[in-house]
């Protein structure tokens, strides 16, 4: 049970991947930024901690009974250019993978909102987020549903990220 509430945790994270939010916003025309405040370019660390998991159609579990997998954390570069707006990717947490588009987000006043849905080899994930922004991290809360193999699961999701430096050289 825990290693399948694992896998579509983990599947939250890496089916937000292909197309940059930025490409898909400039197309859109969504997204646009009036932040006073945006990230430094650089590697950054991003933590995302489960903390509540519901799942349907789940045999012999009862609902609310789902216990959370342990938090993940990745590293990724934010570039010059993905610093004043990073894309859905990074801000879900999974990195540089690609496949997630952005719809109502905003940046502004130190405050970041919006809706991040992320469809992948028969799996949705559809997140709406709300958090903080400073130049050097950011700190969010997310409610997200996943669908994935006939299963529906929601999850609350808390996500933190620092800028630990620059990016790595090559």
């Amino acid at each position: 049970m825990r290693k399948t509430t694992s896998a579509i945790a983990m599947l939250l994270l890496a089916a937000c991947g292909g197309q940059s939010g930025n490409e898909q916003a400039a197309a859109s025309g969504e997204g646009k930024s009036s932040a006073s405040v945006a990230l430094q370019p650089g590697q950054y660390e991003t933590t995302v901690e489960v903390t509540r998991v519901a799942m349907a159609n789940m045999p012999n579990m009862p609902a609310g009974m789902t216990p959370p997998p342990p938090p993940t954390t990745v590293r990724s570069c934010l570039t010059p250019e993905q610093a004043a707006r990073p894309n859905a990717n990074f801000l879900s947490g999974s990195g540089d993978t690609g496949g997630c588009e952005y719809s109502n987000f905003s940046m502004d006043g130190g405050r970041m909102r919006g809706t991040v849905q992320c469809d992948s080899e028969g799996s949705t994930m559809r997140s709406t987020f709300d958090g903080r922004i400073s130049g050097d991290g950011y700190q969010m809360t997310s409610q997200a549903q996943v669908t994935a193999s006939g299963m529906t699961m929601e999850m609350d999701t808390r996500t933190t990220a620092r800028r630990i430096g620059d990016c790595p050289a090559g």
